[in-house]
């Protein structure tokens, strides 16, 4: 009976550590990227009074041994890799990981953490860190740290972690028309001026009489979002050599390296050509490049990658708070993670069950209760033993 006390008060200091576990994921249900944790236990020493096999004196063979167990600890607490869900933000600098994968940090003193929080901002030196203040480990092209230098508007990220830059291609004709409502549709949504929509004017042109005119009663410029937008038309060549006009803004490249229209075919006019052979633009026959509003063209350019690693065991990664993990002997060194993909302007939320986390409570407190009732019973055994004795 002084076993059980022993066993019992084992099993209780175990389901306290149960318990603060549960605590600790409850606590942390909507931490961005947190993991949850496991406590895993194992029973301890047992003590042997009769080995299995043991023969008597009769020749009698005992199959079955006796042995009395000395209670229960906690092996470890394991680490739960889960995805969690994805939750969207909108917000350029708020990235997502869905697979495998840890955003790599720059420590202070040099060293690496990880983490799969990815609510980053930018600082003043245009670093994306953490919110600590961590630097967020970003490969250049030419090997150095990347910095945003134009503000997190112009931060475009791939799912594969390629950082993309908007370069400019060139600027293509743009133009709109005083009533365009009157406009003359043709096939292929393409359309012809008449005398009620007036003819076609550029659009830079129609910018800059209205920053003449739109004036208030005393003379002062009107606020931007007061002034009239017009829509933005471009002039095509039809088969037959006449002229027309499409509010798409997307064309097509075709075999000559020709911008023409993506339903129709139908070439810019005046003609433009991407010089396919240069090879300084990363296009070919039959990719599609769009138009901003003002007829510029864009196309992203890759100018550095987000490094995102991954781990033989990510549950040997060793946590520090923070939301920030370390390396350790037992995770194995970081590699570059390939089975990830990457959402921007999306957080991954906590795997955090709130249920599961219930369940687990009501289980530990009812060990709990149970082990320290074993405790009270052996404790009235021992007295009601004692008493015989005394007798």
């Amino acid at each position: 009976m002084l076993q059980a006390l022993w066993s019992a008060s084992s099993g209780m200091l175990a389901q306290q550590t149960s318990m603060d576990n549960v605590a600790n994921n409850i606590a942390n249900v909507n931490t961005t990227g947190y993991k949850k944790n496991r406590t895993e236990f194992q029973d301890l020493l047992y003590s042997q009074v009769r080995e299995p096999g043991t023969e008597l004196r009769n020749g009698q063979v005992i199959e079955n041994g006796l042995q009395i167990g000395s209670g229960v600890r906690s092996a470890a607490t394991l680490v739960m890799f889960d995805q969690g869900v994805l939750q969207q933000t909108d917000n350029p600098t708020d990235f997502a990981i869905s697979g495998n994968g840890f955003f790599e940090i720059i420590m202070p003193d040099g060293s690496r953490a990880y983490t799969r929080d990815g609510s980053f901002k930018i600082d003043a030196d245009g670093y994306l860190v953490t919110s600590e203040g961590y630097i967020v480990n970003m490969e250049a092209e030419d090997g150095g740290l990347m910095t945003f230098t134009e503000g997190a508007g112009k931060i475009n990220i791939g799912s594969n972690g390629a950082i993309y830059q908007d370069r400019e291609l060139f600027q293509l004709e743009a133009y709109t028309f005083t009533d365009s409502g009157e406009l003359e549709k043709l096939e292929s949504g393409l359309l012809r001026p008449t005398d009620d929509s007036g003819e076609a004017v550029l659009l830079s042109e129609m910018e800059l009489e209205d920053e003449e005119e739109l004036t208030d009663e005393d003379g002062n410029p009107l606020p931007s979002a007061e002034k009239k937008v017009y829509q933005t038309y471009y002039q095509v060549m039809l088969p037959d050599g006449e002229s027309a006009y499409t509010a798409q803004n997307a064309f097509r490249i075709d075999e000559e390296g020709r911008l023409v229209t993506v339903d129709g075919g139908y070439p810019l006019e005046p003609e433009v050509y991407v010089d396919l052979e240069a090879g300084e633009f990363s296009l070919q026959a039959g990719d599609v490049v769009a138009a901003d509003s003002e007829g510029m063209v864009m196309i992203p350019n890759e100018v550095g990658r987000l490094s995102i690693v991954q781990f033989a065991n990510p549950a040997g990664l060793e946590k520090t708070g923070s939301n920030l993990y370390i390396q350790t002997d037992n995770s194995s060194a970081a590699q570059q993670a390939a089975d990830f993909k990457l959402a921007q302007g999306s957080l991954e939320m906590s795997n955090v069950q709130v249920a599961e986390e219930m369940i687990n409570m009501m289980m530990a407190q009812r060990a709990y209760e149970m082990s320290s009732r074993s405790i009270k019973t052996a404790d009235e055994m021992l007295g009601m033993a004692n008493t015989l004795f005394r007798r």
